[in-house]
């Protein structure tokens, strides 16, 4: 059975980590927000910073803040657990057994996320989730 804050926290500490221990957390910074679609204008607005400052991040004109890392971290986490989620309900209903998606307000409270950026993250993972389905679909069936 999957775990929302298990996986939700498995995925903070793996990017985070990840950046604080990347020889050039510039590169995995762009590369992990790339990798999910994620534009800088979104970023910026998950972690309260303007779209220019993100691009000063990850042209290396500034560095990251911790604060950051930790903010990036988490809505990056947060993106990856609603993917998954999607992808969950996905193979259920191909599999013939009944979808159960958890309520907002759990994924809110579990994300320590506002009701708008809660809505700005569904929409970003549901578009990344469409461009990976396929591989996301194979992994949560190997889990399953």
């Amino acid at each position: 059975m999957y775990n929302v804050e298990k996986e939700y926290l498995k995925y903070v500490e793996n990017v985070g980590g990840r950046i604080i221990s990347s020889e050039n957390p510039i590169v995995d910074i762009k590369k992990t927000r790339n990798a999910l679609g994620i534009t800088q204008e979104e970023i910026g607005k998950f972690v309260k910073l303007r779209r220019e400052t993100i691009s000063r991040i990850e042209n290396g004109i500034i560095n990251p803040t911790f604060e950051f890392v930790k903010k990036f971290s988490k809505t990056i986490a947060a993106a990856k657990v609603i993917r998954d989620l999607q992808a969950l309900e996905e193979v259920s209903i191909l599999s013939g057994k009944s979808a159960g998606s958890l309520p907002p307000n759990l994924l809110r409270i579990c994300f320590n996320t506002s009701p708008q950026d809660l809505k700005l993250i569904s929409d970003v993972s549901i578009r990344s989730y469409h461009r990976s389905r396929a591989k996301i679909i194979k992994r949560i069936k190997s889990e399953v």
